[in-house]
């Protein structure tokens, strides 16, 4: 009977030892202290397409450009217009018209004591003056009114004109209307009548545009107030003005 020798594996130094098939994509753990406190990285699968990212840095670097741009941008306007503005009053020295008014006639003034009505009719002569040696002033027309007590009496329009440098102008404004009073107001203009002291204002809006040699502004706001104190209100007569306050400004439209 044939004998039989057993066959004992023997591992060679050095040789690696053969890894299983399931092993074979496995990365190696890092070494200790590598990543520091972060999660290690997987590989991905075999034939897995590795996940995109999107550029968050590159789009907020975009968008604080954008912002950054936009207020130099706003900085350099308001700094050109400031430079702008104190040249301009440097130069011009600008000043604001004044106004005023010269004469005051009543053409028509009937008190219905019945309906407690009153139509009347003034004609107001004022004067502007523009101090400016080289701006003009534009009146693109505009209203005046005349009111007793604060009721409005008659209203007229304000004509549309252009006044140059360091000149005067007196227009001649018509006012016409009807009004009906209460009775109080009705017994206080009778009593200020008979006394001799009749308090009147008289207002105006007037649209104005300030001419700087060739350079025309945007349309500015002319508002007047004047309190004044007459004779009387007698119709076909030129009331003598006791008292004269007025009062004119520019207001932005």
């Amino acid at each position: 009977m044939a004998s039989y020798h057993r066959v004992h594996p023997v591992i060679v130094d050095g040789a690696p030892p053969a890894v299983p098939e399931q092993n074979k994509y496995k990365l190696p753990p890092p070494p200790s202290g590598a990543y520091g406190d972060r999660l290690p990285i997987t590989a991905p699968a075999p034939g897995a397409a590795a996940p995109l990212r999107a550029p968050r840095r590159k789009r907020h670097n975009r968008c604080c450009r954008c912002v950054c741009c936009t207020l130099l941008v706003l900085i350099v306007l308001v700094v050109a217009l400031g430079a702008t503005a104190g040249i301009l009053y440097a130069v011009f020295r600008p000043k604001i018209p004044t106004f005023r008014v010269e004469r005051l006639t009543a053409t028509r003034f009937d008190v219905n004591t019945t309906s407690m009505t009153v139509s009347d009719a003034f004609e107001v002569q004022v004067i502007t003056d523009n101090p400016n040696r080289r701006i003009g002033v534009y009146y693109d027309g505009g209203w005046v009114a005349a009111s007793f007590n604060g009721t409005e009496l008659c209203r007229g329009a304000f004509p549309a004109l252009y006044q140059g440098h360091r000149s005067t102008v007196r227009p001649l404004i018509t006012l016409q209307g009807e009004t009906r009073l209460d009775s109080a107001v009705a017994a206080q203009l009778a009593q200020q009548r008979q006394a001799g002291f009749v308090p009147l204002t008289v207002t105006a809006r007037v649209p104005i545009r300030i001419k700087f040699g060739a350079l025309k502004l945007w349309t500015m706001t002319g508002k007047a107030r004047c309190s004044l104190v007459v004779d009387s209100l007698e119709a076909g007569t030129r009331l003598r003005i006791r008292s004269n306050s007025c009062t004119f400004k520019l207001k932005p439209n």
